[in-house]
């Protein structure tokens, strides 16, 4: 609930400053309008409190509102406090602050709608499908009714994934030709290199030693001169008393290494140099497109995995199409059953939306329901005939007077307080049924905070709170008016700047009746 509203320097009004909290009115609900002469500056004044909530552009120096309402801050990433401060301040352009924490206009309106809502001209949010359903949904008590719709919820999440995948295997399915004759085309050509991991350094190494054949051969001949001086050096070792063991090992280890080099070079003798460049050029030319053997090889498994896929497109389809026929017929079944107590439910809102509109002077309505196709909510799509007429074509004046019927209909059932604004609710309307409206406006101040401009004195005298907007030497002004106040602009609003003494008994009689 909005407890104070503080505006400066804005439009025609040099300061605004109204409380609106009150011991007798519990958290500062109730029914507050403004009146005064037309061009006054009422509905401007309107606008700029809403302003600060981000519903219009402020064209003041600054707006502050002190709101009550328990709102989750924290989610919004600000910091927790026990009451909102919502600012809006105006240099080069509009800043928007809560409890001094910068934010921007979308989250301030988001954090508004909590608990504010601006019935604009012609505005039919309430009687959208979504809305209705979701109304009736929370008028019904019976468990059965909530869980049957928390399963819904479910199996309607898992049929549109499966939706979506199936849709992802249809669009597949019909580039899958050409694809495959992409994928097959490129493995072919891995396939005929048929690289191995660690091919690549290997032949290398074996092109470096190509190259040196005939010097291992020539040291290996060199070499093998040694042995020629073998006794002799076995000979030294015992004239000398010398252990020869380690000279045996060396030796030994010596003829190891002579017989590995020939026989390497041997094994290169027979090597194919030509086929040798041949597989290296190949792997150089994967090597290029890929990065490496390694990569060419990971591409290659990656691709006949996504060709294997492309093959089994057809039994995964179907496959997908037989899940989504099973969990369409559970939607189907449900949705039905849900809708059988949505229409019982829509019986009782039907009764509740006639009383009212039966006090307001209004013809009966019907809520129809039609079938639609399965979507998240059911299939249910619902509206709301007036005589045979669709609300759209109805006139302002009995639509807005449906939305009061509407809003008194669900009192009950709304689970936190709100605060409305109200514009000329009750404009062009007869006296009873402007008196029929003020009652049920009246009537819902009881959980609603509700900001009403009114030009008609049966709701100006049930406001708990009456303030006074007018206008001099081209300044606006607005006050709280005190009883003997009220009398006079009631009597005003009825008879005019000429108010004559019948006007001023009926607006005291007007008075009389909604403060006994």
């Amino acid at each position: 609930m909005i407890e104070r509203v503080y505006l400066k320097e804005y439009v025609t009004f040099d300061e605004v400053e109204l409380e609106f909290s009150e011991v007798e009115l519990e958290f500062s609900k109730g029914l507050i309008v403004f009146t005064g002469p037309s061009g006054a500056g009422k509905s401007v004044l309107m606008r700029g409190i809403l302003s600060i909530f981000g519903y219009f552009d402020l064209n003041a120096k600054l707006g502050e509102a002190i709101v009550d309402a328990d709102i989750d801050l924290e989610k919004f990433g600000l910091e927790k406090d026990d009451i909102l401060i919502f600012k809006q301040m105006k240099k080069n352009k509009n800043r928007f602050f809560i409890n001094n924490q910068a934010v921007s206009r979308k989250i301030i309106r988001e954090i508004a709608d909590k608990f504010l809502n601006y019935l604009s001209l012609r505005e039919i949010k309430e009687f959208e499908n979504e809305n209705i359903l979701l109304l009736l949904d929370k008028m019904n008590d019976n468990k059965k009714h909530h869980q049957n719709l928390k399963t819904y919820n479910e199996k309607y999440n898992l049929f549109k994934s499966i939706q979506k995948e199936l849709h992802t295997v249809l669009f597949l399915e019909k580039e899958a030709a050409e694809k495959k004759e992409f994928l097959k085309y490129e493995l072919e050509k891995i396939e005929k290199i048929d690289p191995k991991h660690g091919e690549f350094e290997e032949l290398m190494e074996i092109k470096k030693d190509l190259s040196k054949i005939e010097k291992i051969k020539e040291k290996v001949f060199e070499v093998e001169r040694i042995f020629d001086f073998e006794y002799s050096v076995y000979e030294l070792l015992e004239m000398s008393g010398l252990e020869s063991e380690f000279f045996s090992n060396a030796m030994n280890e010596l003829r190891i290494a002579i017989d590995k080099a020939n026989e390497k070079a041997d094994y290169l003798e027979n090597v194919d140099i030509e086929e040798v460049l041949e597989r290296l050029s190949n792997l150089q030319d994967l090597i290029r497109r890929y990065g490496s053997v390694e990569e060419a090889l990971e591409y290659y498994e990656e691709k006949k995995k996504e060709l294997e896929k492309l093959e089994n497109l057809s039994f995964e389809k179907e496959d997908l199409e037989k899940k989504l026929e099973l969990i369409s017929k559970d939607l189907y079944s449900l949705a039905d059953i849900i809708s059988d107590e949505r229409k019982k439910t829509a019986k009782k809102l039907n009764e509740k939306l006639n009383y009212y509109l039966e006090k307001l002077y209004m013809p009966k309505a019907e809520i129809v329901f039609n079938k639609t196709e399965l979507n998240r909510l059911g299939i249910d799509n619902v509206e709301i005939i007036i005589n045979e007429i669709d609300i759209n074509t109805i006139s302002t004046g009995e639509f807005n007077r449906l939305r009061v019927a509407m809003l008194a209909s669900k009192l009950e059932y709304e689970n936190q307080e709100m605060t409305l604004f109200l514009d000329e609710i009750d404009a062009n309307l007869s006296g009873e049924e402007s008196m029929s409206v003020a009652e049920v406006l009246k009537y819902l101040s009881s959980k609603y905070q509700i900001f009403a401009i009114s030009h008609q004195p049966q709701l100006a005298s049930k406001a708990n709170k009456h303030f006074l907007v007018e206008k001099k030497d081209g300044k606006s002004m607005v006050r709280e008016l005190n009883k003997n106040e009220r009398i006079e602009e009631i009597a005003r609003i009825i008879g005019g700047k000429e108010k004559s003494q019948k006007a001023i008994e009926y607006a005291k009689e007007l008075l009389k009746e909604n403060n006994d």
